[in-house]
């Protein structure tokens, strides 16, 4: 996914609007400055001035200067005001494609995979079936043939490169593993799920959905030792997707953490 800022044209616009604000406003007060020399221009070349033409020049001078000291002002401020708009304009439009994409690209496939799941699971339900007696060894022979074909399903989603079906799959297998199965599962898979993050790293292919890879492995496997390499790496990852590096929401305008979670760090230092 290309992260890079959609609306540099605008940014750039607004900072050359607050880099003029300052000259707008000198400028328009020399500008005040030489057209009261004009127009004092014939009081000033006569070497004896009566008590009124002092008081005239003085009067021209406090006028021309201020009013136009004061109109100087008024366009630097209108011109950091409208820089400012469109630096809120662009960070506003820069967030709301960056949310949709994620909708469109992430949020909506997921939606769709939990849909058909629930469809085949309920599909493959049998209200009417009558429970099987204890000692009865058909129970173990349909778990024995349900966990080989997740572990199938599980290969074949390591084989894709699929992080999200392959952490839902072994999420399911818990239900039948325990002990040493279940802790060597969870080993292999936080293995597996660090080499694809290193790989995307060196190879600076880092977007949303490597950083979901990672929050979902520290979730789901967070005992692990490569679990626990990826957890450390984690708010970096986000912060090259263009994720917030605490809670993983998108941010705009480049920067590293969001609004809510800038709030909250602001709210519990100590003051």
């Amino acid at each position: 996914m290309n992260t890079t800022h959609r609306y540099t044209s605008v940014r750039m616009g607004g900072r050359a609007l607050s880099r003029l604000a300052p000259a707008a406003r000198f400028g328009v007060g020399f500008l005040g400055v030489a057209y009261f020399l004009d127009q004092a221009q014939t009081l000033l070349s006569d070497a004896q001035f009566t008590w009124a033409e002092r008081r005239i020049a003085a009067l021209t001078a406090v006028t021309v200067v201020i009013g136009f000291g004061l109109a100087g002002w008024v366009a630097g401020t209108i011109l950091k005001v409208a820089a400012g708009l469109l630096e809120l304009l662009a960070d506003q439009a820069e967030a709301s494609w960056r949310t949709v994409d994620l909708m469109e690209v992430h949020v909506v496939p997921t939606l769709g995979r939990i849909a058909a799941r629930l469809d085949v699971e309920t599909a493959n339900a049998s209200p009417n079936a009558s429970p099987a007696p204890s000692a009865s060894t058909e129970p173990r022979r349909l778990e024995t043939g349900r966990v080989q074909a997740l572990t199938g399903e599980l290969a074949e989603a390591r084989a894709e490169e699929d992080v999200d079906r392959a952490l839902d799959l072994r999420d399911e297998l818990t239900r039948y593993l325990r002990g040493d199965a279940l802790r060597r599962l969870d080993r292999e898979l936080a293995r597996w799920t660090r080499g694809l993050i290193e790989a995307k790293l060196k190879a600076s292919e880092v977007d949303w959905e490597v950083a979901r890879w990672a929050a979902r492995a520290v979730d789901s496997l967070g005992d692990e030792p490569d679990a626990v390499a990826i957890r450390s790496a984690l708010p970096e990852i986000r912060r090259r997707a263009g994720l917030c590096r605490v809670c993983g929401r998108a941010v705009a305008g480049g920067k590293d953490v969001c609004g809510r979670c800038a709030t909250q760090s602001a709210g519990k230092e100590p003051r």
